[in-house]
């Protein structure tokens, strides 16, 4: 995944032409093992997995990822990594936040399935909302309902190197 944040409005504009936004457990080296067989897209409940240019990628503009593993049990190739299976990404809030230009706003933390959201409370403004990256998951659920698509996914990479 590209270091740079690949934001909700970019996705759904296409702009792919960096490496999808991979599912849980896959790696660019685990995707050449994939046959572009689409059970994974078929299976997925929440339906974010799409065939891009042939491999699995995942639209978290459309629904949040709960890691119910159905990609990885019907995938008849080695692409899903069991013991893997994260995502490579996690959640950033960017300056575009409503809370940051004045106006209360705490749909991500809301929206937050493992509580990664916190609120820091500041004098003569609304809470800033704090992403705790060694809680996040990367499932995208405060992609979908941030209502000026201010968050996006920065890659784990990224976190660790800066």
């Amino acid at each position: 995944m590209d270091a740079n944040p690949l934001s909700r409005r970019a996705f759904l504009k296409g702009d792919v032409t960096r490496l999808p936004v991979l599912p849980p457990g896959v790696s660019p080296s685990s995707l050449e093992r994939c046959t572009g067989c689409n059970r994974c897209v078929e299976r997925c409940p929440t339906s974010i997995i799409r065939l891009i240019a042939g491999v699995p990628g995942v639209d978290l503009a459309v629904g949040e990822c709960t890691f119910c593993r159905e990609c990885l049990n019907v995938c008849p190739e080695p692409v899903f990594d069991a013991e893997r299976f994260q995502f490579d990404h996690v959640a950033q809030v960017s300056g575009g936040c409503l809370a940051a230009k004045g106006v209360a706003c705490q749909s991500c933390g809301e929206a937050c399935p493992a509580q990664a959201i916190r609120f820091r409370p500041r004098i003569g403004g609304p809470f800033l909302p704090v992403i705790e990256t060694s809680a996040c998951t990367g499932c995208g659920a405060c992609l979908q309902v941030c209502p000026v698509d201010a968050i996006a996914i920065r890659s784990l990479s990224e976190v660790s190197n800066g």
